[in-house]
Parts: structure tokens; sequence; C-alpha cells
């Protein structure tokens, strides 16, 4: 499960003969030197708010129950064979990202933000009787009867979550003439408010792009057009109880049973089924204090991203 919070610099550094910002800063280092050798360079600080929605494919690990019970009488952690099949996971997320431009060609940041989201696996749940004896053979006995029947096969496992994402990135962008390119690299962790665990993530995104300059109604303008990637390395566990999942109508009445002491728990490890997808985006620089960027990603990986931004 995931959010993906990838984040890119929305003033992008471009070789073009005029500079956007006359007066002299302290910030980029060598931003004097940039705008003399003919190179625009964005306003060193900015601020933005971004809204992301992604959907992706997901592999399941392991789902596994602990702390099931009938009666005084404990079950097996092992005893429910749980097989994943397929697994869409959809998350949304708002962010706030603070960044800064070190260098003309290095931009660093930080985000905060909220997550939330949901996967849908395709479970099966069986159990083995021939691996116990007595009361633990019964109830594998009564799930195996269960599986064989299909009652407890192809069911549509529900897990939702919702949470705290906050992260950090680095920018490193260069450009020729009106031509660009960018590689953004950023980790962002997930903390949930209700479940226990978290989302962690590696991103990395390239891109290549051009820029535009037009007469807008308040000046000069500028539009970017990109094609690029991104790459992400996701690792995501979920812990709590199952007393707050929403079961579907076929495993209710066996977790009902077995947890009558509202003691069960659950484990769910996945990872991204696929770490890359394609990229295409836009920005519109309205000033150079404000501009406002969309982007959408496909192939492996479906999401849509807008963002505006107030640099000073």
């Amino acid at each position: 499960m995931r959010w993906t919070n990838t984040m890119v610099p929305l003033l992008l550094v471009s070789g073009v003969a005029c500079a956007v910002d006359t007066e002299e800063r302290t910030f980029p280092i060598w931003g004097e030197e940039a705008k003399a050798r003919g190179y625009s360079i964005p306003l060193p600080f900015g601020v933005n708010l971004s809204y992301m929605n992604m959907r992706q494919n997901i592999d399941v690990d392991s789902i596994g129950f602990s702390g099931l019970a009938l009666g005084n009488h404990a079950i097996p952690t092992d005893m429910f064979n749980i097989d994943a099949g397929h697994t869409r996971e959809q998350s949304k997320s708002e962010n706030l990202r603070i960044d800064m431009w070190v260098f003309p060609f290095i931009n660093i940041y930080g985000l905060v933000g909220h997550t939330r989201g949901s996967s849908v696996s395709n479970v099966s749940v069986d159990a083995d009787p021939t691996r116990y004896t007595g009361i633990d053979r019964v109830i594998a006995s009564s799930v195996h009867q269960l599986y064989q029947s299909g009652e407890l096969q192809d069911i549509d496992f529900t897990l939702d979550f919702k949470g705290t994402t906050w992260g950090t990135g680095i920018t490193l962008a260069g450009g020729y003439e009106n031509w660009f390119a960018l590689v953004d690299t950023n980790y962002t962790r997930t903390d949930f408010d209700i479940l226990d665990g978290k989302i962690s993530a590696l991103t990395v995104s390239p891109r290549v792009g051009y820029r535009f300059r037009f007469q807008g109604p308040v000046g000069e303008s500028h539009l970017s057009v990109w094609l690029g990637s991104m790459y992400q390395n996701v690792q995501q566990e979920f812990r709590g109880s199952l007393s707050d999942l929403h079961m579907p109508a076929a495993l209710q009445p066996l977790i009902d049973t077995v947890n009558q002491n509202n003691e069960g728990r659950f484990d769910v490890k996945q990872k991204l089924t696929s770490p890359w997808n394609m990229l295409i985006g836009t920005q519109f620089e309205m000033t150079p204090q404000f501009n406002v960027l969309t982007e959408f990603g496909f192939n492996e990986r479906n999401s849509f991203f807008v963002a505006g931004e107030y640099r000073f």
C-alpha cells in the first residue's frame, strides 16, 4: 500500500538568456554566476500544496492470523493457509511541501501530508487436517470442507488504511537552451493512526522536457512539458486487530467463532508488482512567483498529480 509522494521542483532550471530574479540573494549559491552566464534560475524558496491519486497492482507475500482461540483453546498461528491472488490498491494523498534551491542545480525539500486508501485482495482460506490432532483437527477439517465447497475461495479481502505521511528529497536539475533534465529522489514514510505498521518508500524519477516562452496576461510566462519515469521501492507491512477489519461475509462467521475474546491479530506483508511506470507532465508558470503543475502516470501504475506553488 502506497501512497506515493513523488514531488518535483516546480520551477525548472533552463539555459535561456534571461534571469527570473534580478535581486542579489544568498541562495542559490552560485546563483549570480549562473545568471551572469545567461541561465534562468527560479526564486530560491517555494511552498506548494499537492494532491495525488494512484492505482497499482500489489503482490501479497503473506497474510497471517494470530491470537485466535476456541473457548480457552489457543489455535495454532499457522493453521490457516491464506492464499492471496490479484490485489489492486488505490491511494489518495494531500501534501504540503517546502523547498529551497541550495545551488542552481540542487533543490532540497521536506513534506508532510495525509494519505488514505485501500487494497482489495482475492484470497482463499484452507487448512490441512492431517497436521493436527484433537480439537485442532476438528477446526482444520471444518475449514478444509468450507474451502472444498467453494465458500472460502475467491473472497474479496479489503484492507483500509490512513495516516500521516512525511519525507524529504533532493532534485538534481540542469538545462541547455530550452531543454531541461532532472532526477528527483525522495524518501517518504506513512505512519498509521489506527493500524500498526507503516509504508516506507524510496522513489527515483528522471525526467526530460522542453520549456516554451510566451507573453502572458501579466508578462512573460513559461510552459514546460516533459516525459519521464518513476521507480518506487516500497515496503509495506500492516498489523492490527481483526475486530477493526471489515471482513467479507464469507469469512465473518469463521472469524467470529475463533475471535470471541477480540484478541485476534492480523499481519499482512506486501510489495509493488512493478516498480516502474511512465510519466508525462506539464507546468504552467504564470509568474515567477506562482505556477501550477499536472502529471499523469501510466503503464503498470496509474496516477494523477496536481500541485500549485508559490515561490519567493
